[in-house]
């Protein structure tokens, strides 16, 4: 009992500090002359919350997730800060110190992109 007392201790304030993450409304309520970093495509939303969690350089930054198909598969998109120009977005990209996402792997995205992909989708 005292095992499991001592993990559950340990593993919650990581947790804690995880990023807050916003929903598709979130998104879709700002502007769609703004831009934003596409970080990660994964396949549940358990995989999304995982993902935040482990990437403690995203607790400075507003993180987003929506979900779209495609060819008949459920994917869930990850997506770091809005901006409001693409300069703007590609400074944080070339900043950004993740370990499972190299900078280069970041992808800039108009607003108004994402926000007619989460259109395609029903939201939960």
């Amino acid at each position: 009992m005292f095992f499991i007392t001592a993990i559950l201790t340990t593993f919650v304030p990581a947790q804690a500090q995880a990023a807050e993450l916003n929903k598709a409304q979130w998104l879709m309520r700002q502007s769609e002359q703004a831009f934003s970093l596409q970080l990660v495509t994964l396949s549940s939303k358990q995989q999304i919350e995982r993902f935040v969690a482990e990437e403690p350089a995203l607790k400075d930054y507003s993180v987003a997730y929506y979900r779209y198909q495609k060819e008949g598969q459920l994917l869930y998109v990850v997506t770091l800060g809005v901006f409001a120009d693409a300069a703007s977005a590609q400074q944080v990209k070339e900043s950004l110190q993740l370990g499972r996402v190299a900078p280069e792997e970041a992808w800039i995205r108009p607003l108004d992109e994402i926000q007619a992909q989460i259109r395609t989708t029903l939201q939960r």
